[in-house]
């Protein structure tokens, strides 16, 4: 069974949607799966924010050890450690990235985003031939909208109600951020295997900047998606996302003796449960990682 064969059959035998993109670094073999079509990014959209970050900082417009005073108004819900913070906390915009990506910190991403600017993030894509990701929402944007609220500006009061219908699990599943159109945050698993491709190439600014982005992403907290079927000790850089029903992964993983890197970008929607979708991707990652060893 050829590499194309063994990922259709994981994907066939689930219940949800799903996009997935494979690829050997050096066979260049390849496989894909709904591979052009769009989905909600989810937190996986903190990997194009990381990246033009880091060319900011090699073209001078961004230095990592300048502090940031965080604010009570900077504080957003769901995952991350800042929220828990007391207010006027100085860190770095080193920390910020890092924890952008490690724990994925939606403060932290609102803040790093807010000083690269979304229409860099969407220019520097557009510069990579990424014609179909597109960043149009903060994740305080994003997350009023998935449960039906209109985004107004930080208040006690609307981050409170913000959060309740959040931990109540009260998705506006019309909301456009489960929409597969442009106007939202959306890739292709395809081109989100493009970008891992120039990180890991280091094609994306610099030599060093690609190896700073590999090495934060390798740090991720969240391991039971691409790494957790993997052998022991594999090393893999990843970043994954979760909106309501959607489970993605995208990640850069070595393979042993040798036999170089692989990509893998899954994105799903409409999965019962979001320990399905994860057992998916995990699934995903271990049909290619051994193809990859059989066979190069």
């Amino acid at each position: 069974m050829n590499l194309q064969e063994s990922i259709e059959r994981v994907v066939a035998q689930q219940q949800g949607t799903f996009g997935v993109y494979v690829k050997h670094l050096i066979t260049m073999e390849s496989a894909s799966v709904n591979g052009d079509r769009l989905f909600q990014t989810a937190s996986v959209f903190k990997v194009p924010i990381l990246a033009t970050l880091m060319r900011d900082v090699v073209e001078g417009r961004t230095d990592l050890n300048q502090r940031v005073r965080l604010t009570s108004e900077d504080i957003v819900p769901g995952s991350g450690i800042f929220k828990e913070l007391e207010p006027g906390v100085e860190v770095t915009i080193k920390d910020l990235a890092t924890m952008m990506i490690i724990v994925s910190d939606n403060l932290a991403t609102d803040q790093v985003l807010s000083i690269v600017g979304k229409e860099r993030v969407q220019e520097y894509m557009s510069e990579l031939g990424l014609s179909k990701t597109f960043i149009r929402f903060n994740c305080w944007e994003l997350l009023s909208l998935c449960v039906g609220l209109e985004p107004k500006p930080y208040s006690l009061t609307y981050y409170q109600k913000l959060n309740h219908l959040l931990n109540h699990d009260e998705m506006d599943q019309d909301s456009i951020v489960y929409q597969e159109t442009t106007e939202n945050n959306v890739s292709t698993p395809i081109e989100m295997g493009i970008l891992l491709e120039h990180i890991v190439t280091k094609k994306v600014i610099s030599e060093e900047a690609s190896a700073k982005i590999f090495d934060i992403m390798t740090k991720q907290q969240l391991r039971n998606r691409i790494p957790r079927l993997l052998p022991k000790g594999t090393l893999v850089g990843c970043k994954s996302g979760t909106l309501g029903s959607v489970v993605n992964d995208c990640g850069i993983v070595q393979l042993p003796d040798k036999k170089g890197l692989f990509v893998i970008a899954v994105f799903s929607k409409d999965n019962p449960t979001i320990p399905q979708g994860e057992e998916v991707i995990a699934k995903l990652a271990l049909t290619a990682y051994d193809y990859f060893v059989t066979s190069s």
